[in-house]
């Protein structure tokens, strides 16, 4: 589960957009994180298919998000210096060549080949996640931000709902390798309409210039912004947890594996409600004890998941924890943009992925190495209390340092600030890694 202009935060005369061009990127946001929902469904039925067995499914989900903790640094940091619309768009070039890749091996059942290509092309996925980040203050403007965010948030939430629902239609009648090859074909599209966007990099003033702890430092000293952070590292944990596991349990629980598309399919339609709420609500303002709150609502759920024995009140958890994820995300990411600065953009943005991307690495491994001693059930729940209890100290730590707003407004409303900053960062949930990121959700399937 996305994240003005001389509004409120006075920014470079250079940032701001000539014109509107968030459709392009929505429509290559879009088409992409689609074709990735159906790569998702297809290789976690296809492996376990080739396996039988849980483990194989987990190391799925290790191998696409472990080599995610070293790209979002390097990709943020190439956005500042290169520009976002470049380093987002060769990445999804070279992810669709990797993706034919993925369609070659799993035709002769080299597991271990499609495993390597599937964690190079999440590696080269946290490389543009902070390049896309960056992307949407800089193509639409102020008054549209929190609207573009919420359909860039609600963009991927229905593709979580469609695309595993159209995997679990078709997967009995098709090879899952058909999906993996409209999947390559989307990343094809998406860099290449990424790449006609032309966002140069913003060039710093030599008052403005900060190092990359500088970045670090932005999401520490701003009490929403580092629960926001908390949020991202202990959510992913614990949903990455889950769905490692997901299709193991539609499998033993629900009678067969591929009613995982339609787990995968509530988890769409709570985030495509909550977005749709933004778009037709403008709240003013979130603060540290909103993304909390947001939190527990997406995280409890989760637990409870692992206790129900019947599939609607699984597909009704499901929907709440997502539904929720996309209300303060979606809600924080744009605070989030209008309180960093644009020559900053990137580097925060690979903060917050990092962090993402690190709970998503715990999560994966502890998949691995607990579910087969444990079960699912029990690995399931003790993630999910796992990351609460880490959550509390994380987001509430005293802070040292000046103090900064706790809130900010979203919505129009004039509101004194002491930075003149303003950013971006993609959220967490049951799909972390796509254009959208937005490692909400099971949702990041770059």
């Amino acid at each position: 589960m996305p994240i003005d202009t001389a509004r409120f935060f006075p920014r470079a005369a250079e940032t701001l957009p000539r014109a509107d061009r968030s459709t392009r990127l929505l429509v290559a946001a879009g088409t992409s994180t689609y074709g990735d929902w159906l790569t998702v469904v297809a290789l976690t039925v296809l492996l376990f298919g080739l396996t039988h067995r849980p483990e194989a499914p987990a190391l799925y989900i290790l191998a696409r998000f472990a080599p995610k903790v070293l790209g979002p640094t390097l990709g943020g940091s190439l956005a500042d210096r290169y520009g976002p619309s470049q380093v987002a768009g060769y990445s999804a070039l070279a992810q669709c060549v990797l993706t034919l890749a993925i369609v070659v091996f799993a035709n002769n059942g080299a597991i271990w080949a499609i495993l390597v290509a599937v964690a190079c092309s999440g590696f080269l996925g946290s490389v543009s996640q902070p390049a896309y980040g960056a992307c949407i203050p800089r193509v639409t403007s102020a008054p549209r931000l929190l609207r573009v965010n919420a359909l860039y948030s609600g963009l991927f939430e229905s593709s979580v709902l469609v695309a595993p629902v159209v995997g679990a239609l078709v997967l009995p009648f098709v090879q899952p390798q058909i999906l993996v090859a409209g999947d390559a074909a989307s990343f094809g599209l998406a860099g290449l309409l990424v790449l006609s966007l032309r966002l140069a990099a913003v060039e710093s003033g030599p008052s403005r210039s900060v190092e990359r702890s500088g970045a670090a430092a932005v999401v520490a000293g701003d009490p929403m912004l580092r629960t926001l952070a908390a949020s991202f590292f202990c959510s992913a944990a614990a949903i990455t947890a889950l769905q490692a596991v997901l299709v193991v349990a539609a499998a033993q629980r629900f009678g067969q594996a591929t009613d995982v598309g339609w787990l995968y399919a509530a988890v769409g339609a709570g985030g495509a409600t909550g977005s749709l709420v933004l778009l037709r609500w403008t709240p003013r303002s979130i603060g540290a004890r909103g993304v909390a709150l947001g939190f527990l609502l997406e995280v409890v759920p989760l637990g409870l998941f692992a206790l129900v024995g019947g599939l609607l009140p699984a597909l009704g958890l499901l929907f709440v924890s997502t539904a929720a994820a996309a209300l303060y995300q979606t809600r924080g990411q744009t605070t989030l943009q209008q309180r960093v600065p644009a020559e900053l953009l990137g580097r925060v943005n690979g903060v917050m992925r990092l962090l993402l991307y690190a709970g998503m690495l715990v999560g994966a491994v502890a998949a691995v190495a607990l579910v087969e001693p444990l079960g699912w059930t029990a690995l399931v729940l003790g993630a999910a209390a796992a990351s609460v209890v880490a959550f509390v100290p994380a987001s509430f730590t005293y802070r040292r340092g000046p103090r900064c707003p706790d809130e900010v407004t979203l919505a129009g409303t004039p509101m004194v600030l002491v930075s003149d900053q303003t950013a971006t960062a993609s959220r967490a949930s049951f799909s972390m890694g796509k254009p959208t990121e937005l490692p909400h959700s099971l949702h990041d399937p770059s």
